[in-house]
């Protein structure tokens, strides 16, 4: 089984970036520092994980331990853990500072449906929190 999610994973991964090609006609409203352009750079290279999900005080990164999230730069996302794939969608509203996510109707995945707003970005973290002034959710991603 391991061996099954491995290779689709490696599929999906090699799919994602053979699809993705310069796009030699850039519009003159593309803006290299915009947050997008700065998050997209960093978020769809290589594979990444749960590495903090707290909710109103409460540790919920255990529930995402098995998976393992790969965002594609035309906006696609998968979650893999040992049961299945997940496929959602991922995007960046510069103009609201929101790192939007949609992807599965249950939980964990459920939980992560709504926009984010960025609070740190590097290399290989990735950190988000609920843009809901009442919510107290935070979301940090690994790079693996």
């Amino acid at each position: 089984m391991k061996i099954k999610l491995y290779l689709l994973t490696l599929a999906m991964a090699v799919t994602m970036t053979s699809a993705c090609k310069k796009d030699d006609n850039q519009h003159s409203d593309d803006n290299s520092g915009s947050l997008s352009n700065a998050v997209t750079s960093i978020i769809t290279k290589g594979s990444w994980r749960v590495s903090y999900y707290h909710e109103n005080g409460d540790d919920h990164t255990p529930n995402f331990s098995n998976y393992l999230f790969m965002f594609g730069v035309n906006g696609s996302l998968i979650a893999s853990n040992g049961a299945g794939t997940t496929l959602g969608t991922w995007s960046i509203d510069d103009s609201s500072n929101e790192f939007r996510i949609a992807i599965g109707t249950t939980s964990p995945l459920l939980d992560m449906n709504h926009g984010w707003l960025v609070v740190a970005k590097s290399n290989t973290e990735l950190d988000l929190k609920d843009d809901s002034p009442s919510s107290h959710e935070e979301l940090h991603f690994t790079k693996l």
